[in-house]
């Protein structure tokens, strides 16, 4: 609600049209198993989408980690500038990943920060938790706590103002986050926004609005990481980090693969150039980049799976990774 919010009052500035806010209430909140056991990818997204499609709402907001990277063939999305991707450790007594004594208990419900802290300190036991903010802060920091820490997103504690919870920022170079994560994809009907799609006029304003909202650098760097993802054919869930960033004209990919006991981990740094597309960390919107960073993603993932990665954690089915679209440039493109 609170990402959705945020959303909501910049379209309503765009647009200057009032957006009424529409609770979904979605599989990932209901249901109380592990994330693994869930099955992972879309969990938090299918019945978003479903509201979608069906008209019970016109723009759906999602955490990027969340969303399926295959694209889906009647939707489109932008992604807004990217918050801190971090993960954060919140723990008692202000302690860090480093300094947590043995045997203390760390709560996440991701199996990539659970492999990622078992390979980090082996002999702290790893507990899998469920819940919003609030719900897991308690498992550490309540007056009934039962853990020592929990791992939790830096993006998220950021927007709903508890930054104040966090003992450690940990680096991405210690734990790579999810691909896509800090970001938001902002979701809506392709015939609303793209001309020729269907019948009717598309929305203008709205796709005006969707194409101010995109922001080329985190686009072009969530892709590369999504195109990881797809290419080794996991899901959210699987124990897999990619992190990409925009710098002095080039894309830098950082992707690590991690066994999901710990036991063993796969590291990787590539990048590209993107020419007289970008200067600096900036970018303009243009299809050529994300050609070049789907292709930088495709290069980590058969980098990764040459070293073993295949062998070293559980990987899925085949899928095609979505670009999202330029509202304003024609129809989306086709994933590879």
């Amino acid at each position: 609600m609170t990402q959705s919010g945020t959303v909501a009052r910049r379209i309503e500035e765009l647009t200057g049209r009032p957006v009424e806010l529409v609770r979904i209430k979605t599989e990932g909140d209901v249901k109380t198993g592990s994330l693994a056991s869930l099955g992972g990818t879309g969990v938090f997204v299918t019945a978003l989408r479903e509201a979608l499609l069906d008209g019970r709402c016109d723009v759906a907001v999602h955490s990027l980690k969340d969303l399926p990277t295959a694209p889906h063939p009647s939707l489109t999305y932008v992604t807004p500038e990217r918050e801190d991707p971090r993960d954060a450790l919140c723990a008692r007594d202000g302690l860090t990943l480093a300094t947590l004594p043995t045997g203390a208990r760390v709560g996440t419900g991701s199996p990539r920060r659970a492999a990622q802290v078992r390979a980090a300190r082996p002999d702290l036991e790893v507990v899998d938790i469920r819940g919003n903010v609030g719900t897991r802060l308690d498992r550490a920091l309540g007056p009934d706590a039962d853990l020592d820490a929990v791992v939790l997103a830096t993006a998220g504690l950021k927007r709903v103002d508890r930054t104040d919870v966090i003992s450690e920022y940990i680096p991405v170079e210690a734990m790579a986050p999810a691909p896509g994560q800090g970001a938001l994809a902002v979701e809506v009907r392709t015939a609303d926004v793209v001309p020729g799609v269907s019948g009717g006029a598309p929305d203008r304003g709205l796709a005006d609005a969707l194409a101010d909202l995109d922001h080329p650098a985190t686009r072009l760097a969530v892709l590369a990481e999504r195109s990881v993802l797809a290419r080794l054919e996991a899901g959210c869930a699987a124990p897999v980090g990619a992190y990409a960033v925009l710098s002095d004209g080039e894309l830098r990919l950082r992707s690590v693969v991690a066994a999901v006991s710990g036991a063993g981990r796969i590291t990787r740094t590539l990048r590209a150039s993107l020419g007289a597309y970008a200067v600096g960390d900036r970018a303009c919107a243009d299809p050529d980049l994300d050609a070049i960073a789907r292709d930088l993603g495709v290069r980590m993932a058969e980098s990764l799976l040459d070293a073993g990665a295949g062998a070293l954690a559980p990987l899925g089915t085949a899928v095609s990774v979505s670009t999202g679209s330029h509202p304003t440039a024609g129809p989306p493109a086709e994933g590879a």
